[in-house]
């Protein structure tokens, strides 16, 4: 194995006031749903350091899948995740399934990968949110939050710790504050959206909804979770949650075996 050298923080001309929300808190009582969508869109400006695992499991044709996901961050820039996840039809020496992972971290101005299941290393520059796109000047449906922190792009962490998308996207359909739970240890607020409009087919149908766990303190999402009647084909859960928490510079070197194949 080969180490990359150490990701040392990417330089920024926004200063640490950029971290100061707002809304600084939900009210004690329930929120209106505009109001905490308001407050979900602040989300990582609640932190300077975030750790956090989600484990999500799906439903198909295929059968039943688990993949986790792990993400450190440190503001501004920095951010590493490790996706660990089933290979397809293969299986391991005690008979469960085999696992390989994917790990993706950045400095700001360059992504690094390494996946297993493929031997293949990257290293790029970052394809940042065009500044055009968060003009205030647009209409709130239309714009976009550009995040302090950067994450793979459609992925797990960049929803549930960027939600301004997915909240976005969420109140096409008919949006309920139903209750509240505690998931990874901390309160949450729990929303059911029914409906809501999405450009894939295949599930944009009139009995699929969505169950959406948002952590109280942080505006985070917690839980995603989608049904089609009452089957529930995905479920994404945060398992370990620790706003601020040590991060050691280290944690962001990427290891990459001699033999892999960089192809960019």
């Amino acid at each position: 194995m080969t180490s990359l050298p150490e990701v040392r923080p990417a330089r920024s001309d926004r200063e640490v006031d950029i971290l100061r929300p707002a809304v600084i808190a939900l009210p004690e009582t329930a929120p209106g749903i505009e109001e905490l969508f308001a407050f979900m869109r602040e989300a990582e400006r609640r932190f300077r350091t975030l750790r956090m695992r989600i484990v999500e499991r799906t439903q198909t044709a295929a059968g039943p899948t688990e993949t986790s996901v792990e993400l450190w961050l440190a503001h501004p820039g920095r951010a590493k995740v490790i996706e660990n996840r089933p290979i397809p039809g293969a299986a391991g020496s005690g008979g469960e399934a085999s696992k390989s992972y994917h790990v993706w971290v950045s400095a700001g101005e360059r992504v690094r990968t390494y996946d297993s299941a493929t031997n293949v290393t990257t290293n790029r520059p970052h394809r940042h949110v065009p500044d055009e796109i968060a003009d205030p000047g647009l209409p709130t449906f239309a714009r976009v939050v550009p995040p302090i922190t950067e994450l793979p792009m459609e992925s797990l962490p960049e929803a549930f710790v960027h939600p301004a998308g997915l909240a976005r996207n969420l109140a096409t359909g008919r949006v309920s504050l139903v209750g509240q739970a505690h998931i990874a240890g901390r309160e949450a607020l729990v929303l059911e959206i029914a409906q809501p409009r999405t450009t894939i087919i295949e599930t944009d149908r009139p009995d699929r909804s969505v169950v959406l766990g948002v952590d109280r303190e942080t505006g985070l999402v917690v839980l995603l979770e989608e049904r089609v009647g009452e089957t529930v084909t995905r479920r994404a859960e945060v398992t370990y949650l620790e706003p601020d928490a040590p991060i050691r510079d280290d944690v962001f070197n990427i290891h990459v075996p001699a033999d892999a194949v960089t192809i960019f």
